[in-house]
């Protein structure tokens, strides 16, 4: 098991040619924040244990956005490095109230949340 330093940055893959998941702007909408039925954490990869390659897996369907670990901890939030035998850069945001992600992007539509960076559109690949 690795230690989430604050300053790791954690990489989310998101359906990029899907509308419930990006906008025509490339903003993000709550559905890239959802849990998966019978999940109780969302899925991240530590960046520096991974690729870009490896996290992205289909470049013509996925895009990555990243936050700072920091970010969800200020919120109450956990991020615990969770490897998967396919993947060792796995990790979870979990805690409480997941959902104080999205609606905390939600009230700082004018600004970067820093939440996947709302308006600056932090996408790597």
């Amino acid at each position: 098991m690795e230690v989430i330093l604050d300053n790791d940055n954690l990489l989310r893959r998101v359906p990029f040619v899907d509308p419930n998941y990006v906008r025509d702007d490339g903003t993000l909408t709550s559905c890239a924040y959802q849990l998966k039925k019978g999940k109780y954490g969302l899925s991240v990869n530590v960046e520096r244990l991974t690729t870009y390659q490896d996290s992205i897996q289909d470049i013509h369907r996925f895009r990555l956005y990243y936050l700072k670990a920091q970010q969800p901890r200020e919120l109450g939030l956990e991020c615990v490095h969770d490897p998967q035998p396919a993947n060792y850069a796995h990790a979870l945001i979990s805690g409480r109230d997941i959902c104080c992600l999205c609606r905390n992007r939600r009230n700082h539509r004018k600004a970067s949340c820093g939440y996947f960076s709302y308006r600056q559109r932090h996408f790597i690949i």
